[in-house]
């Protein structure tokens, strides 16, 4: 079996790791850690806006040190830090050391997790790298199936328990994975997807320009990344990006209190938050083999809208039956996005500079997850009510459409493989 499928079991388990006990499971922390200090849903939400911010301020960096180091050593070093983080949150007795303890967390999961991992998979994958991201990305639908039981344990046992416990689970599960990393499939006498040298594809980004005026290759040393920061493809990628990042940065924070001012129970809330996650699963899977069928900036914009969608139907749900509905299409639509995002990138940047074009998207992307959670948070605090929040962030998800036709991207053609497949999954 071709080598790269280990690299992609090994971080869809990081990934599950990562998701349940952080990314998608800090949200069964929101209510208990604003009730034990006694503080407003704002406040709290501040600590995930800041964490955001902080992944965005640190993207350029991290870019160019995984291409430096190498990703291997960069995510084990971040595997120690982001449990130590995780114990560190469970130790807090402020909220300003939970504060802290939160963007140490966030730093140390930023290390070990999704940049370096895709640059990984990115060097490894050409004409299946959608597919290959697709089941990597999985490993978040696979962690809200651990999102109930930790909402559990989080109501039963303790907020700072389950979390101190998480923190030293995270680094004994961890580190071990990241030994799988290898960074460029050339240096282990690989190619891309398996396949024998005198097959192989070229580099997919930018040898057949479509305009003239377009660079020749994003996929050349130093002087190409000065070229991709004039291009247009940069800025109305990651503003494409900041647009749908949106949804994700409100409902990552939101999504429980809302289910719960509803009507729901608080655990009930946590089940159906897992749910959409699951459901995500399937989006992830669609987006991917669709992606790489039909080119991903098509399957993407549809996506965008039914993302949409899904939040209006938030913003006016009444009852169990309305928010089941918002979860599947939220589900199918979000994870369809996160995936197709991430093969839209490799296909801009190439393999050669991609950790590091992708590092410096982060500062204009991250807007999105910085302001939205804070924005609802402030709409509630003032209006009781998270609806006219949710509906503007529903509007800017839907205007991302226009910025991803502006793209000017290299023919399919370049990406389409001329043979057949010898490599075996």
């Amino acid at each position: 079996m071709f080598y790269g499928w280990w690299i992609v079991g090994a971080a869809t388990l990081a990934g599950t790791v990562q998701s349940a006990l952080f990314n998608v499971g800090a949200a069964a922390l929101f209510l208990p850690v604003a009730r034990e200090f006694g503080t407003t849903r704002t406040v709290v939400a501040g600590a995930f806006a800041f964490s955001r911010l902080e992944g965005g301020l640190t993207g350029p960096i991290e870019g160019y040190l995984i291409h430096w180091v190498g990703p291997r050593r960069y995510m084990i070093v971040g595997w120690v830090i982001f449990g130590l983080g995780l114990v560190g949150i469970g130790l807090s007795q402020s909220v300003i050391q939970f504060y802290a303890a939160f963007l140490v967390a966030t730093l140390g999961q930023s290390m070990a997790g999704f940049l370096p991992i895709v640059t990984v998979l990115v060097n490894w994958f050409s004409r299946r790298r959608g597919r290959a991201i697709a089941i990597y990305q999985m490993g978040t639908s696979i962690a809200a199936l651990l999102v109930p039981l930790l909402a559990w344990s989080i109501l039963n046992i303790g907020w700072r328990e389950t979390i101190t416990v998480a923190g030293f689970v995270a680094i004994a599960v961890g580190v071990p994975l990241t030994l799988v990393m290898r960074a460029r499939p050339e240096d282990y006498g690989y190619l891309p997807d398996g396949d024998p040298e005198e097959v192989s594809i070229p580099e997919a980004v930018g040898q057949q320009p479509e305009r003239a005026q377009e660079p020749t290759s994003l996929a050349k040393p130093a002087s190409t990344i000065a070229q991709a920061l004039r291009s247009r493809n940069f800025w109305f990628l990651g503003s494409a990006h900041l647009l749908s990042l949106c949804a994700w940065g409100a409902l990552r924070v939101h999504e429980i209190p809302a289910l719960v001012d509803m009507g729901l129970e608080e655990q009930t809330a946590a089940n159906v938050f897992a749910f959409s996650l699951i459901v995500a699963a399937g989006g992830r899977l669609i987006g991917g083999f669709l992606g790489d069928l039909l080119g991903p900036r098509k399957v993407l914009m549809v996506a965008y809208l039914l993302q949409s969608v899904a939040i209006i139907i938030l913003a006016y749900a009444s009852t169990l039956t309305h928010a089941l509905v918002f979860a599947v299409i939220f589900g199918v639509s979000w994870g369809a996005r996160g995936t197709l995002m991430t093969l839209l990138r490799g296909e801009v940047f190439g393999r050669t500079n991609f950790s590091r074009l992708a590092g410096l998207m982060d500062p204009v992307s991250m807007g999105g997850v910085v302001l939205s959670p804070i924005f609802a948070g402030l709409t509630y605090d003032a209006l009781g009510s998270y609806r006219y929040a949710f509906l503007i962030i529903a509007f800017l998800s839907a205007t991302g459409v226009f910025l991803l036709l502006g793209l000017r991207l290299p023919p399919r053609q370049a990406t389409t493989p001329r043979h057949q497949d010898v490599s075996s999954p």
